[in-house]
């Protein structure tokens, strides 16, 4: 059998996506981000390689404390500098709603339950980026890249609303929370479109 643990991978510049040194296994590359490089080992697992150990410490301690939670992936082995975890199929939220061009009400349902149950699960960083949101076959949404959800303090979804503006539906999205739930809106009703 192939082992994982042979890849290696590096940060050869800040702010910049981690390098793959060496793969000599057969596993595809499907995602590489500022801290680690992730695999798919089967069909419904993935690891992710890490620069370095405080990555894969942080990133498991946050699935580890979210595991009863439906957002997060489920999280099979910790290492000293990667983490098998689940691999959920689908586009991310970015690739979702740029292919309907649109924000459904039940879009913006999920993602202020996403945001509501990050609060519950004590994630200090309340934010995540429309490409770190999964949407899988049964159309959840699943939380991906939490290596910074403990350490970074982030109360409103900046980045979140950024990327729906990038997109042209902040505006749609806002019309939606304010009708749904006041309170978020009355927060984030100065994000301008």
């Amino acid at each position: 059998m192939e082992d994982f643990k042979a890849i290696r991978v590096a940060s050869l510049m800040k702010g910049e996506k981690v390098e793959v040194l060496h793969n000599p296994t057969s596993f595809p590359l499907i995602g590489r981000g500022n801290q680690g490089a992730v695999f798919k080992i089967s069909s419904d697992q993935c690891v992710k390689i890490y620069a370095k150990q405080m990555h894969a410490l942080s990133e498991s301690a946050v699935l580890k404390a979210a595991q009863e939670s439906s957002i997060v992936p489920r999280l099979y082995e910790v290492g000293e500098n990667y983490i098998i975890m689940e691999y959920i199929e689908g586009p991310s939220l970015k690739e979702y709603l740029e292919e309907k061009g649109m924000i459904t009400e039940d879009v913006t349902k999920k993602i202020l339950f996403l945001l509501e149950e990050m609060k519950r699960l004590k994630f200090t960083r309340l934010d995540s980026r429309l490409k770190e949101i999964i949407v899988t076959k049964q159309g959840a949404f699943k939380v991906v890249d939490l290596v910074s959800h403990f350490t970074k303090k982030t109360n409103r979804p900046e980045k979140l609303m950024t990327n729906l503006n990038h997109l042209g539906l902040l505006c749609s999205f806002l019309e939606q929370v304010k009708k749904l739930d006041p309170q978020p809106y009355l927060e984030w009703k100065d994000f301008t479109c």
